[in-house]
């Protein structure tokens, strides 16, 4: 089959089973970071030392997602099987994290639910970082601004309903079920339904044509490494992803000790609902207009826009207060994200996506942790005398909204690609 007829085929459907791996996975991570590991780290560690055990733990497993993803991207690159490159690893992780959480769940100390919590982040990034290559292997060049829109609509959704659901049931108390498990097994089902449906999609579409995924000769990764646009491009989103996973990490003890919410993890759930309808709105026309105008401008659009916002919750004394600042923060940071997972998956070589998008996770990674490497800091200036005791709260919102302008200045210089100009000026698929 020509690519010309593979153009045909992603349509708004396709692009969407494709990126239902991204609900499953990425709705489990944020779910376990927002609110089973804050809930969880409350009954195994004292009060005031909360958000550095929450550190801890969240910058032990990005480590591990560091070491896994460019090692499992690379042998995916170069492995041959009936179902592909990158399936066998998607199968492989997916199953044993969700098995992880029978651990988080019978974890009697923090010793245990450290090492829990380090096994499931090596198999939960043994299936994401060849996952993440998939856009790369399938989708023409002039659709991967669409492709990527879905791919973090599905983040957005899965997230959404993942953190609503654990959020609702983790916490209820007063009966004799034991919402903890059941929290825990609608978490499992969904990572692995929404993980089967990409799966089968890409097995398929691999039987069929093994010859355009079964690759050995991949090249040296040293030019993808050693270039200055890639260069650029990483610190940017570095310290972007930053100013994200801040809010992603320490939303529901902001939520509790700043704006005074009695019910933290209720009222998050609900804020992630909004973000995501916002989110989704704004990334699907972020897609469309990145494939045509391209995908810097739209990515300093997304990050000033997420700079005002991040300012703006500062502001918030209320639960309504919060989900209406909420709702256009979630907008902007759609925007942002959407067009830059397209610049991503752009400067990729084809031969070598899943080692490219692994390198690519690796300023994701080190983003993330530089934001939970915080947690000591917000624990200390909130004990200063003389200063409000959410002063570390504070530092932390107007430090987020100037690193996304930061990221948007060091864009600036970044040349626009072959392939992007590509892109934009290929012809339109004739399905849509």
């Amino acid at each position: 089959m020509t690519q010309g007829s593979w153009v045909e085929k992603w349509n708004q459907w396709d692009l969407l089973k494709l990126n239902s791996f991204s609900f499953g996975i990425t709705g489990f991570i944020l779910a376990m970071d927002t609110v089973v590991l804050p809930v969880i780290v409350l009954t195994v560690a004292p009060d005031d030392l909360k958000n550095t055990y929450l550190a801890i733990l969240g910058i032990s497993g990005l480590l591990m997602a560091a070491a896994v993803q460019p090692t499992i991207g690379r042998i995916s690159d170069r492995t041959q099987s009936p179902l592909g490159r990158r399936v066998p690893f998607i199968f492989w992780g997916t199953a044993f994290a969700a098995i992880g959480l029978i651990g988080v769940r019978l974890a009697p100390n923090f010793g245990v639910l450290f090492a829990v919590w380090i096994f499931i982040q090596a198999n939960v990034n043994i299936a994401y970082g060849p996952g993440l290559a998939l856009i790369r292997d399938c989708v023409p060049l002039n659709r991967i601004g669409m492709a990527s829109s879905m791919k973090i609509m599905f983040d957005a959704a899965g997230g959404a309903v993942m953190i609503a659901v654990t959020g609702a049931l983790i916490g209820k108390t007063g009966t004799s079920v034991d919402w903890e498990w059941i929290a825990f097994g609608i978490l499992a089902f969904l990572m692995i339904m929404a993980v089967s449906i990409t799966t089968v999609v890409v097995s398929r579409r691999e039987l069929r044509e093994p010859s355009n995924s079964q690759r050995s000769d991949v090249g040296s990764p040293v030019h993808s490494v050693l270039n200055p646009q890639m260069g650029l491009f990483l610190v940017s989103r570095l310290v972007m992803i930053t100013s994200i996973a801040s809010f992603q990490t320490y939303g529901l003890f902001f939520l509790r000790d700043s704006v005074g919410l009695e019910n933290p993890a209720e009222a998050l759930g609900g804020m992630i609902l909004v973000i995501a309808g916002a989110l989704a709105i704004a990334v699907y026309i972020s897609g469309w207009v990145s494939d045509r105008v391209g995908r810097k401008p739209v990515v300093m659009v997304g990050a000033i826009g997420a700079a005002i916002s991040t300012l703006w919750m500062l502001t918030a004394d209320s639960s309504t207060h919060v989900l209406i600042i909420a709702s256009v923060m979630g907008a902007s940071v759609g925007v942002l994200l959407s067009a830059n997972w397209a610049l991503a998956n752009e400067l990729a070589d084809e031969g070598q996506a899943g080692l490219h998008i692994g390198i690519v996770n690796l300023a994701t990674i080190g983003g993330a942790a530089l934001a939970k490497m915080l947690g000591p800091g917000i624990d200390g200036l909130n004990r200063i005398p003389g200063r409000p005791d959410d002063f570390g709260y504070q530092v932390l919102i107007a430090g987020a909204a100037a690193f996304f302008v930061l990221g948007a200045l060091l864009l600036m210089p970044l040349k626009t690609t072959r392939r992007e100009s590509a892109s934009r000026n290929a012809a339109p698929p004739s399905a849509s």
